[in-house]
Protein backbone atom coordinates (compact mmCIF):
# COMPACT_ATOMS: atom_id res chain seq x y z
CA UNK A 1 0.00 0.00 0.00
CA UNK A 2 1.30 3.43 -0.88
CA UNK A 3 1.13 5.44 2.29
CA UNK A 4 -0.01 9.07 2.00
CA UNK A 5 2.48 10.21 4.62
CA UNK A 6 5.68 8.96 2.93
CA UNK A 7 7.43 12.28 3.55
CA UNK A 8 8.92 14.30 6.40
CA UNK A 9 5.63 14.49 8.32
CA UNK A 10 5.91 10.78 9.03
CA UNK A 11 8.95 11.49 11.19
CA UNK A 12 7.15 14.28 13.04
CA UNK A 13 4.72 11.80 14.61
CA UNK A 14 7.60 10.19 16.53
CA UNK A 15 9.72 13.20 17.47
CA UNK A 16 9.26 16.28 19.64
CA UNK A 17 11.06 19.58 19.28
CA UNK A 18 10.00 21.46 22.39
CA UNK A 19 10.50 21.01 26.11
CA UNK A 20 7.80 21.24 28.74
CA UNK A 21 9.62 23.91 30.74
CA UNK A 22 9.94 26.10 27.65
CA UNK A 23 7.01 28.50 28.07
CA UNK A 24 7.63 30.49 24.91
CA UNK A 25 4.32 29.45 23.37
CA UNK A 26 2.80 26.66 25.40
CA UNK A 27 -0.69 27.50 24.17
CA UNK A 28 0.53 27.28 20.58
CA UNK A 29 2.05 23.86 21.22
CA UNK A 30 -1.24 22.59 22.62
CA UNK A 31 -3.20 23.91 19.65
CA UNK A 32 -0.64 22.35 17.32
CA UNK A 33 -1.12 19.00 19.03
CA UNK A 34 -4.87 19.09 18.48
CA UNK A 35 -4.41 20.18 14.86
CA UNK A 36 -1.91 17.35 14.37
CA UNK A 37 -4.32 14.79 15.78
CA UNK A 38 -7.18 16.09 13.61
CA UNK A 39 -4.94 15.62 10.58
CA UNK A 40 -4.03 12.17 11.83
CA UNK A 41 -7.72 11.27 12.16
CA UNK A 42 -8.32 12.38 8.57
CA UNK A 43 -5.42 10.25 7.37
CA UNK A 44 -6.73 7.28 9.33
CA UNK A 45 -10.07 7.59 7.56
CA UNK A 46 -8.36 7.96 4.18
CA UNK A 47 -6.21 4.86 4.79
CA UNK A 48 -9.13 2.90 6.30
CA UNK A 49 -6.89 1.95 9.22
CA UNK A 50 -7.29 2.40 12.94
CA UNK A 51 -4.85 4.63 14.79
CA UNK A 52 -2.58 1.83 15.93
CA UNK A 53 -2.22 0.42 12.41
CA UNK A 54 -1.74 3.94 11.06
CA UNK A 55 1.22 4.51 13.38
CA UNK A 56 2.70 1.16 12.36
CA UNK A 57 2.36 2.13 8.70
CA UNK A 58 4.32 5.34 9.37
CA UNK A 59 7.37 3.57 10.73
CA UNK A 60 9.09 2.66 7.47
CA UNK A 61 8.69 6.17 5.97
CA UNK A 62 9.89 7.69 9.25
CA UNK A 63 12.94 5.40 9.42
CA UNK A 64 14.13 6.41 5.95
CA UNK A 65 13.16 10.07 5.71
CA UNK A 66 15.41 13.11 5.98
CA UNK A 67 14.62 15.31 8.98
CA UNK A 68 15.46 18.66 7.28
CA UNK A 69 18.98 18.62 8.72
CA UNK A 70 20.37 16.48 5.87
CA UNK A 71 20.81 13.62 8.32
CA UNK A 72 19.05 10.33 7.84
CA UNK A 73 16.45 9.42 10.42
CA UNK A 74 17.66 7.26 13.30
CA UNK A 75 14.23 5.77 14.03
CA UNK A 76 14.67 2.06 14.79
CA UNK A 77 11.76 0.43 12.98
CA UNK A 78 11.93 -2.88 14.85
CA UNK A 79 11.92 -1.31 18.29
CA UNK A 80 9.15 1.10 17.34
CA UNK A 81 6.93 -1.70 16.07
CA UNK A 82 7.59 -3.66 19.25
CA UNK A 83 6.58 -0.91 21.68
CA UNK A 84 3.47 0.09 19.68
CA UNK A 85 2.28 -3.49 19.31
CA UNK A 86 2.94 -4.31 22.96
CA UNK A 87 1.25 -1.15 24.25
CA UNK A 88 -1.83 -1.91 22.15
CA UNK A 89 -1.89 -5.49 23.42
CA UNK A 90 -1.46 -4.53 27.08
CA UNK A 91 -4.18 -1.88 26.81
CA UNK A 92 -6.62 -4.20 25.00
CA UNK A 93 -6.61 -1.83 22.05
CA UNK A 94 -9.75 -1.85 19.93
CA UNK A 95 -12.25 -2.25 22.76
CA UNK A 96 -15.60 -1.08 21.42
CA UNK A 97 -16.02 2.57 22.53
CA UNK A 98 -19.01 3.88 24.40
CA UNK A 99 -20.45 7.37 24.09
CA UNK A 100 -17.82 9.80 25.27
CA UNK A 101 -15.17 7.16 25.86
CA UNK A 102 -12.18 6.37 23.66
CA UNK A 103 -8.58 5.18 23.55
CA UNK A 104 -5.73 7.32 22.32
CA UNK A 105 -2.33 6.10 21.16
CA UNK A 106 1.03 7.69 20.38
CA UNK A 107 4.67 6.69 20.09
CA UNK A 108 7.96 8.48 20.59
CA UNK A 109 11.59 7.96 19.61
CA UNK A 110 14.85 9.72 20.33
CA UNK A 111 18.45 8.75 20.92
CA UNK A 112 17.69 7.21 24.32
CA UNK A 113 14.02 6.30 24.49
CA UNK A 114 11.64 4.27 22.37
CA UNK A 115 8.14 4.17 23.83
CA UNK A 116 4.41 3.98 23.14
CA UNK A 117 1.44 5.10 25.23
CA UNK A 118 -2.24 4.17 25.23
CA UNK A 119 -4.75 6.15 27.30
CA UNK A 120 -8.32 5.13 28.04
CA UNK A 121 -10.35 8.28 28.69
CA UNK A 122 -13.89 9.54 28.96
CA UNK A 123 -15.33 13.01 28.30
CA UNK A 124 -18.82 13.73 29.59
CA UNK A 125 -21.35 15.87 27.73
CA UNK A 126 -20.50 18.65 30.18
CA UNK A 127 -16.81 18.44 29.31
CA UNK A 128 -15.58 16.59 32.38
CA UNK A 129 -12.45 14.58 31.64
CA UNK A 130 -11.82 11.19 33.26
CA UNK A 131 -8.60 9.27 32.52
CA UNK A 132 -9.31 5.65 33.39
CA UNK A 133 -6.03 3.94 32.52
CA UNK A 134 -2.60 4.69 31.09
CA UNK A 135 -0.35 2.02 29.57
CA UNK A 136 3.28 2.90 28.86
CA UNK A 137 5.66 0.53 27.07
CA UNK A 138 9.32 1.54 26.77
CA UNK A 139 12.40 -0.06 25.24
CA UNK A 140 15.57 1.28 26.84
CA UNK A 141 17.72 -1.79 26.46
CA UNK A 142 18.82 -3.76 29.52
CA UNK A 143 17.76 -1.95 32.70
CA UNK A 144 19.62 -2.67 35.95
CA UNK A 145 17.10 -0.81 38.13
CA UNK A 146 13.66 -1.26 36.54
CA UNK A 147 11.79 0.11 39.56
CA UNK A 148 13.52 3.46 39.26
CA UNK A 149 12.89 3.65 35.52
CA UNK A 150 9.21 2.81 35.95
CA UNK A 151 8.92 5.62 38.49
CA UNK A 152 10.51 8.04 36.05
CA UNK A 153 8.09 7.03 33.31
CA UNK A 154 5.13 7.31 35.68
CA UNK A 155 6.28 10.86 36.37
CA UNK A 156 6.56 11.53 32.64
CA UNK A 157 2.99 10.28 32.25
CA UNK A 158 1.76 12.78 34.84
CA UNK A 159 3.73 15.56 33.13
CA UNK A 160 2.14 14.80 29.77
CA UNK A 161 -1.35 14.84 31.28
CA UNK A 162 -0.61 18.10 33.10
CA UNK A 163 0.64 19.64 29.85
CA UNK A 164 -2.79 19.15 28.30
CA UNK A 165 -5.12 19.61 31.28
CA UNK A 166 -3.53 22.67 32.91
CA UNK A 167 -4.98 24.98 30.25
CA UNK A 168 -8.56 25.86 29.52
CA UNK A 169 -9.09 25.02 25.90
CA UNK A 170 -11.60 24.24 23.21
CA UNK A 171 -9.97 21.78 20.76
CA UNK A 172 -12.37 22.62 17.91
CA UNK A 173 -12.63 26.41 18.00
CA UNK A 174 -8.91 26.77 18.68
CA UNK A 175 -9.62 28.79 21.80
CA UNK A 176 -6.92 28.17 24.39
CA UNK A 177 -6.10 30.24 27.42
CA UNK A 178 -3.23 29.68 29.78
CA UNK A 179 -4.38 29.54 33.38
CA UNK A 180 -3.41 32.46 35.65
CA UNK A 181 0.03 32.17 37.20
CA UNK A 182 -1.35 31.80 40.73
CA UNK A 183 -3.02 28.51 39.81
CA UNK A 184 -1.13 25.25 39.93
CA UNK A 185 -0.02 23.80 36.61
CA UNK A 186 -0.90 20.31 37.84
CA UNK A 187 -4.31 18.78 37.21
CA UNK A 188 -6.70 17.78 39.96
CA UNK A 189 -6.60 14.27 41.32
CA UNK A 190 -9.82 13.57 39.42
CA UNK A 191 -7.86 14.11 36.20
CA UNK A 192 -5.08 11.70 37.05
CA UNK A 193 -5.24 8.15 35.68
CA UNK A 194 -6.98 5.51 37.73
CA UNK A 195 -3.99 3.32 36.93
CA UNK A 196 -0.62 3.79 35.27
CA UNK A 197 0.97 0.56 34.03
CA UNK A 198 4.58 0.81 32.86
CA UNK A 199 6.12 -2.12 30.97
CA UNK A 200 9.81 -2.32 30.04
CA UNK A 201 10.77 -4.49 27.08
CA UNK A 202 14.01 -5.28 25.30
CA UNK A 203 13.20 -7.25 22.12
CA UNK A 204 16.65 -6.81 20.60
CA UNK A 205 18.52 -7.92 23.72
CA UNK A 206 20.42 -4.63 23.78
CA UNK A 207 22.83 -4.51 26.71
CA UNK A 208 23.18 -0.73 26.71
CA UNK A 209 20.44 0.83 28.80
CA UNK A 210 19.49 4.45 28.28
CA UNK A 211 17.68 6.66 30.78
CA UNK A 212 14.19 7.87 29.87
CA UNK A 213 14.58 11.00 27.81
CA UNK A 214 13.52 14.48 28.92
CA UNK A 215 10.72 14.38 26.35
CA UNK A 216 9.16 11.12 27.53
CA UNK A 217 5.99 13.07 28.33
CA UNK A 218 5.47 13.82 24.62
CA UNK A 219 3.61 10.62 23.60
CA UNK A 220 1.36 10.97 26.66
CA UNK A 221 0.30 14.47 25.60
CA UNK A 222 -0.25 13.25 22.04
CA UNK A 223 -2.22 10.18 23.14
CA UNK A 224 -4.43 12.33 25.39
CA UNK A 225 -5.22 14.80 22.60
CA UNK A 226 -5.84 11.87 20.28
CA UNK A 227 -8.26 10.28 22.75
CA UNK A 228 -10.11 13.53 23.53
CA UNK A 229 -10.82 14.19 19.87
CA UNK A 230 -12.03 10.61 19.38
CA UNK A 231 -14.19 10.70 22.51
CA UNK A 232 -15.84 13.96 21.49
CA UNK A 233 -16.22 13.15 17.80
CA UNK A 234 -14.23 16.31 17.01
CA UNK A 235 -17.09 18.35 18.48
CA UNK A 236 -16.52 21.44 20.56
CA UNK A 237 -15.73 20.54 24.16
CA UNK A 238 -14.10 22.55 26.87
CA UNK A 239 -12.27 20.79 29.68
CA UNK A 240 -13.63 22.24 32.90
CA UNK A 241 -11.60 24.86 34.63
CA UNK A 242 -10.03 24.12 38.00
CA UNK A 243 -12.66 26.19 39.83
CA UNK A 244 -15.58 24.34 38.27
CA UNK A 245 -13.93 20.96 38.77
CA UNK A 246 -13.01 21.61 42.39
CA UNK A 247 -16.55 22.69 43.12
CA UNK A 248 -18.04 19.48 41.74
Amino acid sequence: MSHPDAHVSALEQFTWQSTLDSNLDRKGLLLRLFAEQRFMAAQVRACKLDHKDYLLSLIDPASTTNDDTRHSSSVDSHRMRSVITEAARKAHWGTLPRHGRAQGIAAHYDAQTCMAVVLDIEVSDEGRLIIHDAVVVADLGFVANPGRVRSQLEGACLMGIAFVTSSDFDPTTKDARAKPAYRTRWPLLSWLPGQIAVHLINPTGDCEAGQPSQTSYAPVARALCNAILKATGNESVRIQSLERSSAS
